[in-house]
């Protein structure tokens, strides 16, 4: 195909070099542990999956891309994603076109509407290369990182006062964890809140469905090194979750918010800038350097807590899609 490279689809034996390669051009706060990856892998099977990595003549790889409808966290519903990165030196030779082509074929083979995928603001050449193949714009995504030992809380109103007043105790989930009755009554009722409440993030189309909470308790609560408990709050009223903000610490020690939601019956009394206030407390105490999140652009609400906070947005991930002719 291209002198001195070969394509190969991807196989289990493969993920340790998949996840490295991925990791040498992910933000801060993206990056993964292999042993995770394999985790997440065996919780949620991907069979109609294809993935392809591009190799040069040293066996090292210069260029990987896959395409998903998401297993068991996809909800069924045939919408598939792609991705592909191709290393800067390997650049303008094709490569990423042919990946490209061969991802969609399989996705085309499927019987789905439509192929999506995300590019970096950063990366201007990436978005020129979507148009090109007849993708176009429909979304926006904003990651942003805080400064953790230069925030000042000092700015804002005591987060424990604030969570009295709204009539809630929020506490880190490992206290609450090891204070329950039961134990995994209190992670469903925790992950029960959070699949409710990310349900109203403003996005172009719906979320799909989230899966049953046994179908990722053990990943997702238990054999989750990323998940940072002692950094992580619940908001409890009268016993019941009505809020959570969950971190993850990636193997670089960057902090990252994987959600942070608040139900509805809840809402607008100051308790999602409050669980992020107890949240940067510990992270502080832990000696955190950095602090990031995303938030999609239509979701002004935690946009707004977040430029409180002080966080400095990136450039954007612009989501992009190709809708295929029938």
């Amino acid at each position: 195909m291209i002198a001195g490279l070969s394509v190969r689809e991807g196989a289990a034996a493969d993920l340790d070099r998949l996840v490295e390669f991925q990791n040498r051009f992910a933000r801060p706060g993206r990056s993964q542990t292999v042993e995770l990856a394999r985790r997440f892998e065996a919780a949620n099977p991907e069979p109609k999956r294809l993935i392809l990595i591009a190799e040069d003549r040293a066996g090292t790889v210069v260029a990987a891309a896959s395409a998903s409808d998401g297993g068991v966290l996809g909800g069924g519903q045939n919408r598939w994603r792609a991705n592909v990165r191709v290393a800067a030196k390997h650049r303008g030779r094709g490569l990423g076109a042919h990946l490209l082509a061969r991802l969609e074929a399989h996705v085309r083979s499927m019987g789905a509407p439509k192929l999506q995928g995300a590019v970096r603001g950063e990366e201007p050449e990436g978005l020129r290369f979507t148009e090109k193949h007849g993708y176009r714009e429909f979304h926006r995504r904003y990651d942003a990182y805080l400064d953790v030992p230069a925030f000042d809380a000092g700015r804002f109103d005591d987060p424990r006062a604030v969570a009295a007043r709204a009539g809630v105790r929020i506490e880190r989930y490992d206290v609450l964890e090891a204070e329950a009755s039961d134990r995994v009554a209190f992670q469903r009722a925790t992950y029960e809140c959070l699949s409710t409440t990310q349900m109203d993030i403003p996005r172009p189309e719906p979320l799909p469905p989230p899966p049953p909470f046994e179908a990722v308790r053990e990943v997702y609560f238990e054999n989750n090194d990323a998940f940072a408990r002692d950094c992580s709050v619940v908001a409890l009223r009268d016993g019941r979750v009505v809020g959570t903000s969950i971190t993850i610490m990636d193997p670089e020690g960057v902090a990252y918010t994987a959600f942070t939601g608040v139900d509805r019956s809840a809402r607008g009394k100051g308790i999602a800038l409050a669980m992020k206030l107890l949240i940067l407390e510990r992270l502080k105490e832990r000696g955190t350097k950095l602090f990031g999140t995303t938030n999609d652009e239509a979701n002004a609400p935690m946009r707004g807590i977040n430029a409180r906070l002080g966080y400095v947005i990136a450039p954007p991930t612009v989501e992009v899609e190709k809708v295929f002719e029938t």
